[in-house]
């Protein structure tokens, strides 16, 4: 996730420290890797649109990249590999799991 995700205020502080709490909530399930790019990665994050990168069940790979006015979905395998790699990038430079329960608590406590 995004570290915007965790600090625009949407809905108000209630719903906000609601939402907060379901993200700590969903990290600790046993299936789920939580973890935000920050702000510091600047021009170095990877996706500047929400991605998803589907395996199918022949095992090939397409991904999904939406934005507010259309979606794209990539077949070609040569571009499904290079948003791969740029995700497999992305996670080496987001924060742990750890890190990004840590600060969204962080933000939970001062709301």
């Amino acid at each position: 996730m995004d570290e915007s995700c965790i600090r625009r205020i949407v809905g108000g502080g209630a719903v906000m420290a609601a939402q907060l709490d379901h993200r700590v909530e969903f990290a600790g399930e046993p299936t789920v890797r939580l973890q935000l790019a920050p702000y510091l990665l600047g021009e170095d994050r990877a996706f500047d649109l929400p991605v998803s990168i589907l395996t199918l069940p022949d095992r090939s790979l397409i991904s999904y990249a939406e934005s507010a006015h259309q979606g794209r979905l990539e077949r070609d395998a040569g571009s499904v590999t290079a948003d791969l790699a740029a995700y497999y990038q992305l996670q080496t430079h987001a924060l742990s799991q750890a890190d990004s329960v840590a600060m969204i608590r962080e933000l939970r406590r001062q709301l």
